[in-house]
C-alpha cells in the first residue's frame, strides 16, 4: 500500500507548503443554486435559478504537538504564513481545488495538558466548487482544411473549461469552433487583424479574448465559450483558414 499524501497548500507563486500528517480535509456538503417562486393556484413551486453549483467551503483541520513553546510557535508561524494568502490551491490525494480566501480560523490551546500541544481549524472559501488535476492536459490539432473534424477523451467527471489557442497559419479573418458533444455549443471570431502568424487566445474560464497577448478582441466574438465534458469523448468542429488549434485545460471532479 502507497503512502497517502500529506495536504499541500500550494499560493499563486507555485510556492508549496506541506502541512504536518496530522492535519485532516473535510469538505462543507455541496449545494445547488435554488430560487423558488411561489406560483398561484398550484402545489409547490418553480425554481427559477440556473441549477449550478455553489461554492465550496474546505476545512483543513488538525493538531499541533511540539517539546516546547518555542518549537509550537514555530510550528504553528509556519502555517499562519500561508493564511494571509488570496487565491490559494489545496492539492490532496492527487487533486487540486482553487481557494479564493481563508474564511475563518479556530486555534485552540486546551490547558488541562501538560504538554505543548493545540488545535487548529482553517475554513477556506474555493468559489470554484470543483477538484482539478493537479497537471493540465494539452491537445492539440494540425488544420489543412474547412471544415475539420477532431475528438479527444476528456478525463475526469464534470465539464471543464480550457484554454484554447488558434495559431494562424494563413489570414483568418472568420472563424468558427464548435463542441459537437455539448448540443453544438459554438463561437465565432470575425478579426480582421488575424493575418498569419498571429495567435488567438480564447479563455473559456475567465470569459476572454486576446489576439498576440494585447488586443482585447472580445467585441469580435459571437457564440458562447466552449466547455469540456468530462469523463466521454468530445467532437469538434472548426470552419475557418488552415491554422493549429490547442486545448489546454485540467479535469475535473465534483
Amino acid at each position: 500500500m502507497s503512502d497517502i499524501e500529506k495536504i499541500k497548500i500550494i499560493d499563486s507563486l507555485g510556492q508549496e507548503f506541506t502541512l504536518p500528517k496530522t492535519f485532516e480535509l473535510r469538505s462543507e456538503p455541496l449545494s445547488k443554486k435554488s430560487s423558488l417562486l411561489g406560483v398561484a393556484f398550484v402545489h409547490g413551486a418553480k425554481d427559477v435559478s440556473d441549477g449550478m453549483y455553489n461554492p465550496r467551503i474546505v476545512t483543513v483541520s488538525g493538531k499541533i504537538w511540539a517539546s516546547s513553546d518555542y518549537e509550537y510557535n514555530e510550528k504553528w508561524d509556519a502555517i499562519a504564513e500561508h493564511l494571509i494568502k488570496e487565491n490559494i490551491r489545496i492539492q490532496n490525494r492527487g487533486r487540486q481545488i482553487n481557494c479564493k480566501k481563508v474564511q475563518d480560523i479556530s486555534h485552540d490551546y486546551p490547558s488541562n495538558l501538560g504538554y505543548h500541544y493545540g488545535e487548529v481549524g482553517i475554513s477556506f472559501l474555493c468559489l470554484d466548487p470543483f477538484w482539478y488535476s493537479a497537471n493540465a492536459v494539452q491537445k492539440q490539432f494540425s488544420v489543412t482544411g474547412s471544415p475539420y473534424q477532431f475528438q479527444f477523451d476528456v478525463g475526469g467527471k464534470v465539464e471543464t473549461y480550457p484554454l484554447i489557442i488558434i495559431t494562424n497559419s494563413d489570414v483568418n479573418s472568420d472563424f468558427t469552433l464548435k463542441n459537437i458533444t455539448d448540443d453544438g455549443r459554438e463561437f465565432e471570431i470575425s478579426d480582421s487583424g488575424a493575418v498569419q502568424g498571429t495567435e488567438i487566445q480564447i479563455d473559456c474560464k475567465e470569459g476572454t479574448v486576446v489576439r498576440d497577448g494585447e488586443t482585447n478582441l472580445i467585441s469580435v466574438f459571437s457564440g458562447l465559450f466552449l466547455r469540456l465534458l468530462g469523463g466521454r469523448t468530445n467532437q469538434f468542429e472548426y470552419t475557418g483558414a488552415n491554422c493549429n488549434i490547442t486545448f489546454q485545460y485540467k479535469n475535473a471532479w465534483i
